[in-house]
This record gives structure tokens, C-alpha cells and sequence, in this order.
């Protein structure tokens, strides 16, 4: 981004950005909620497409033999549920929350 001349507080605040998206943590940026927000939305999506998303996901971990997969996975899965909001944003809490609650609920069931 400094070849494309862009800002110094531009490229610090994208690379906070996506720092934030390891964490999922609410930060006191609306812009890094939003971005936290959209990168969650998978987890929203019908059961048809969020099924997709997490068989492409153990696609992408197929190198870790299954106990080793799924005791990783529900783990991170489990932290979503724990959290009050997983959505940080009214919108993306309003369109979102229920149905990614319901997504994760169900592949947890299935690992």
C-alpha cells in the first residue's frame, strides 16, 4: 500500500482491521465493526450455504486428521456462543444473529 502512496493511518487502520478479525472482539471504530460484521456473515447464511462454507473449511484443514479438526473446531465455534452479541452492529445483529447462532449450534452437533 506505501507504493500506492496510501496514507499511513489508512494502511495502520486496515491492518488493525484485519488484526480485529482474530479476536472478534467489539472495537470502539464502527468501520472495524462493520468489517468484523461482514467477515462474520457467513455464519448467518442459509443452511445450504453455511453448510458449504464449513465443508470448505475442513477442506482447507484436511493436512489435521479429524480429532485433531474437530476438538480446534468446536472450540472456536463454542466461542462464538459465548458471546453476548457475535455481531457487532445493529444490522448484522438484526439479519444476522439468530440464524449464525442456529448454524454453529448445528455443526457442533455434527463434529
Amino acid at each position: 500500500m506505501k507504493q500506492l502512496s496510501v496514507p499511513k493511518e489508512i494502511i495502520e487502520n486496515c491492518f488493525s482491521q484485519v488484526l480485529a478479525t482474530k479476536s472478534h472482539e467489539t472495537s470502539e471504530n464502527s468501520d472495524t465493526n462493520y468489517f468484523i460484521d461482514a467477515d462474520l456473515s457467513i455464519l448467518g447464511q442459509s443452511g445450504e450455504v453455511y453448510t458449504k462454507y464449513y465443508k470448505n473449511v475442513r477442506k482447507e484443514y484436511a493436512v489435521y486428521p479429524n480429532i485433531v479438526y474437530n476438538s480446534g473446531r468446536k472450540k472456536a465455534l463454542q466461542h462464538f456462543l459465548t458471546m453476548e452479541n457475535i455481531f457487532k452492529t445493529e444490522y448484522f445483529y438484526q439479519k444476522f444473529e439468530e440464524t449464525a447462532r442456529k448454524n454453529i449450534q448445528k455443526e457442533i452437533e455434527l463434529l
